[in-house]
């Protein structure tokens, strides 16, 4: 290896390898929740996302925090709520090169450290001798594993991460054998790729590989313990090396433990240390019921399907729409929650369907104008993007009217982007009265906006 400069790390690196980190996350956390049919959830949180993907699920727990914000109270209120609903405490992974106000945040709410992470990186822009021309160790071979060789890719990967090596930290949680095996099929399904190492013909150890913005994520390397100390890992880091470049990615990261062997076999191979995550640990606390949460005013609110007639809807849904004909139109259609105070229908959200097997329009939302500014809106929208995560769905549409600021507003603030303008979309020929005006503006334009889940 020639002579090379280290990796520096600085916010704007850490960034990328965090958001890669949750974009990972979510995806093996949705093809469990895909599998398995658990009413689990994957929710978006200032930058990062919360995932509950089954109990003792390895991928059940918050990412990503630190670099888009820091949650408010009444964001981290609804988070708590939602693992308490699966009587799950909740874990979150944090970067010491975050926001340094969270930590704070944190602490004081009662979250505790319980463990420690290590993120290594290696620059792929040259600065290293190439890696193809290191040979692999004597008699092993490092392979693609074919689809065919799952079952047996996995009876080795997890068997050995049943039997950690003992140099460093320990790993802050410890899962059952069941569990990693499931873990593994899921990052599978996620489109991971997994690489197999062979020392004497016989399978001896496994790896997998992701990219994306540029990012090779090393994950899930495990040797077999009667073929440790033969060079296995060492085989499967240059090879993911050398894909990784072909790739066109100028970083490629692996997390270990701290004084880990594996932490030594990556710096041996020009891995630097770039910055550790911290886990710190928040107890399930009480509530009401499963869909219970609590507003920024004090209020105690629920959130459930409603399973009656819409017709008893219909003056919240009349806050949301102006055209009855509009509305009589899709009153019926897709599912409606409803948030209530007590006995008090304080508001509702509809989710229909596109005609996109991986979209959902929220067609109408009102929040009854008593109890608006309470945060129920975007109770409401949170509970949506839960159920239409645990439908198989990646994306979010609404439309509002182009006049309509604090709509505008209220959706950008809870993570929609702008997607597309409508013009002339709110005038008579389509139900909609003469010359509405809204916040000033005369009423005709409608602006579609999206948010990935």
């Amino acid at each position: 290896m020639t002579d090379r400069s280290p990796l520096f790390c600085d916010t704007a690196l850490a960034a990328r390898i965090e958001a890669a980190e949750t974009e990972l996350i979510v995806a093996t956390s949705r093809a469990a929740l895909a599998r398995t049919g658990t009413p689990g959830f994957v929710l978006p949180l200032a930058g990062g996302a919360a995932m509950f993907a089954g109990a003792g699920s390895p991928y059940t727990k918050v990412v990503g925090l630190g670099f888009g914000g820091v949650p408010t109270e009444a964001e981290l209120d609804e988070l708590e709520d939602a693992y308490a609903a699966h009587d799950a405490p909740v874990q979150i992974e944090l970067s010491h090169l975050g926001d340094p106000e969270l930590p704070a945040v944190l602490t004081a709410r009662g979250y505790r450290l319980e463990g420690y992470e290590n993120v290594l990186g290696r620059a792929l822009d040259g600065d290293h001798a190439t890696d193809s021309d290191i040979p692999a160790p004597r008699g092993v071979e490092v392979r693609i594993s074919p689809e065919a060789e799952l079952d047996a890719w996995i009876d080795v990967v997890a068997e050995a991460s049943l039997h950690q090596d003992a140099e460093g930290l320990p790993w802050h949680d410890e899962f059952p054998r069941q569990a990693l095996e499931d873990a593994e099929r899921d990052s599978a399904a996620a489109g991971l790729v997994r690489y197999s190492a062979y020392r004497d013909g016989v399978l001896a150890g496994g790896a997998e590989f992701r990219v994306t913005g540029g990012i090779a994520q090393f994950a899930g390397a495990a040797t077999a313990v009667a073929h440790r100390r033969h060079g296995i890992q060492t085989a499967l880091l240059i090879a993911r090396l050398v894909d990784a470049r072909a790739a066109g990615c100028d970083v490629a990261v692996i997390v270990t433990q701290p004084g880990s062997t594996s932490q030594q076999n990556a710096q041996r191979r020009g891995f630097d240390l770039l910055y550790t995550r911290a886990t710190l640990v928040g107890r399930p606390r009480g509530h009401a019921s499963p869909a219970a949460s609590r507003s920024d005013r004090g209020h105690d609110v629920t959130i459930a399907l409603h399973p009656g007639p819409r017709e008893q809807l219909r003056p919240l849904f009349e806050l949301a729409e102006d055209s009855a004909t509009q509305l009589d139109a899709y009153l019926d259609d897709g599912d409606v929650l409803v948030a209530r105070i007590g006995e008090k229908l304080a508001g509702h959200l509809q989710l229909v369907a596109t005609g996109r097997p991986d979209e959902v329009e929220l067609k109408n939302m009102a929040v009854d104008e008593s109890l608006q500014g309470n945060g129920i809106g975007r109770r409401l929208v949170r509970a949506a993007v839960a159920l239409a995560g645990t439908r198989g769905a990646r994306r979010m549409i609404v439309a509002t009217a182009a006049a309509d600021i604090g709509n505008l507003r209220f959706y950008q603030r809870v993570g929609f982007r702008m997607r597309a303008v409508d013009r002339e979309a709110f005038v008579p020929a389509t139900g909609y009265p003469e010359e509405i005006v809204i916040d000033g503006i005369v009423l005709r334009d409608r602006v579609w906006l999206d948010l990935d889940l």
